[in-house]
């Protein structure tokens, strides 16, 4: 009886043939563009190749093929994010060399006891800095090898659902609850710019919080939480704290000067505008520059730069996807298919939520506002919703979503803290069925209580 994983490869060839008939009768882009979304998406989600050979794939089809410009399936290689998950690379490399996970944190881990306070202290630390920096990424990039170092003290090794349970306790923290922070996020940003540009006014930081994140924000930080513990059980070997402990090596204390000056920063970039990109491909440099630096510039012989290529694929993914249309294709047939106006509101608030969302499946989660804000007058218009309102119910989309590829940090946070997509597809199926059947009514309540949705 064949594997699973020899089952998933059969599936992926037929889809992959699919697309060779399909470009050789000469079917319309949109029709091959799909396809190819589907093939690459199969096979993230499933794991059956590794997920950088998986991007690999992609450029391979796209550029021969010709489905999509140049300029769309290398957009990854041009976008800030595959720089910051360079950076993660260098300065997750140095924190390891150095153990500087044991020097920072050994007075907070000999006072964690179980697993399950692991979890709740890691998706803590993750929800305060989202708070202080502004970029997810930069969030992701600074606890992932902090944590790969706690999980090393505590026992939990490589493969195992402790180990991810931990991990994916980053992730929980830094992305989740943070898109109810106005500008802790790509998605808020871009949906406060699209809505100067439709509108002619943005929405305040107080009632962008006071909407989002009672309801949304703390929803969140709780029920993954709780989720991680349930499906990624673990057991920790409590800390020890020697008495003698050893004095901070040189390297170390550069390193944490490095790290602190980074985190400063990222989280003051609204002042001096660099992007966290710029700011952490500096911080790697200054890492490995001699005499000065951490680490030597020959580690580039010893790294794996499979997270690089995977992160850069998936974002020419989206950018391919945007650029065919498709998006315009299913918001039509939504519209038709769909009753908008018969319905009633509660049932207008999920309908648009599911319109947002297949719009992030098909374009992924930062340019989601971009495409349905400038949509939001006729829509508002089709269902009677105020224009505000009905650009303000997206927001579940982006703190609601399925597949890890939608949102970038997550991307590098799988690649940085080596987690098999399948793992966190998991986690995020059941986080989003629950969120849909408890989040999503309380927060249409909610909206409607202070006002905001009708």
């Amino acid at each position: 009886m064949p594997s699973m994983q020899t089952l998933f490869r059969a599936i992926a060839l037929a889809l992959f043939c699919a697309f060779l008939g399909a470009h050789a009768v000469g079917l319309s882009q949109v029709v091959q563009v799909a396809l190819v979304t589907v093939l690459i998406i199969f096979l993230l989600a499933t794991s059956a190749v590794p997920e950088f050979f998986a991007s690999l794939l992609f450029l391979a089809i796209v550029l021969s093929s010709g489905i999509a410009t140049e300029e769309a399936a290398l957009a990854g290689f041009q976008s800030k994010a595959v720089w910051l998950a360079f950076a993660g690379i260098i300065l997750g490399a140095a924190i390891h060399k150095h153990k500087l996970g044991d020097v920072l944190f050994d007075r907070l881990l000999v006072r964690i006891q179980s697993y399950r306070a692991l979890v709740w202290s890691i998706a803590t630390a993750g929800l305060l800095l989202s708070f202080v920096v502004p970029s997810a990424m930069g969030r992701v990039v600074m606890l992932t090898p902090l944590v790969l170092a706690i999980c090393e003290r505590f026992g939990l090794g490589p493969d195992t659902p402790g180990r991810y349970g931990a991990c994916l306790a980053v992730l929980a923290g830094t992305v989740f609850p943070a898109m109810t922070i106005l500008p802790s996020n790509v998605p808020n940003v871009v949906m406060l710019g699209a809505m100067e540009a439709t509108l002619g006014h943005g929405v305040t930081y107080a009632r962008y919080f006071i909407l989002n994140f009672p309801v949304l924000g703390i929803g969140s930080f709780i029920l993954l939480p709780l989720l991680i513990c349930r499906l990624f059980p673990g057991q920790i070997v409590p800390v020890s704290i020697e008495a003698q402990r050893p004095q901070w090596t040189g390297e170390q204390k550069r390193l944490a000067a490095v790290l602190l000056a980074t985190l400063v920063f990222w989280a003051t970039d609204s002042l001096h505008g660099v992007s966290a990109a710029w700011i952490g491909l500096a911080a790697a440099v200054i890492c490995m520059t001699p005499v000065i630096g951490v680490i030597q510039p020959q580690i580039f012989n010893t790294l794996s730069f499979g997270p690089w290529f995977f992160v850069a694929g998936v974002i020419g993914l989206g950018a391919m996807v945007r650029e065919s249309g498709i998006v315009t294709h299913v918001w039509q047939g939504l519209s038709a298919a769909i009753p908008f106006a018969e319905l009633s509101a509660p049932l207008q608030f999920f309908a648009l939520y599911l319109t947002t969302m297949v719009i992030a499946v098909l374009a992924t989660l930062p340019p989601m506002p971009s495409i349905f804000t400038p949509m939001a007058p006729l829509v508002a218009q089709t269902i009677g919703w105020p224009v505000e309102a009905t650009v303000l119910a997206q927001v579940p989309a982006f703190a609601l979503f399925i597949f890890p590829y939608q949102a970038p940090p997550v991307i590098i946070g799988l690649a940085l803290l080596k987690i098999p997509a399948r793992q966190v597809l998991k986690l995020l199926a059941t986080y989003t069925a629950a969120g849909i059947i408890v989040l999503l009514p309380l927060h249409y309540l909610w909206g409607r209580t202070i006002g905001v949705f009708p």
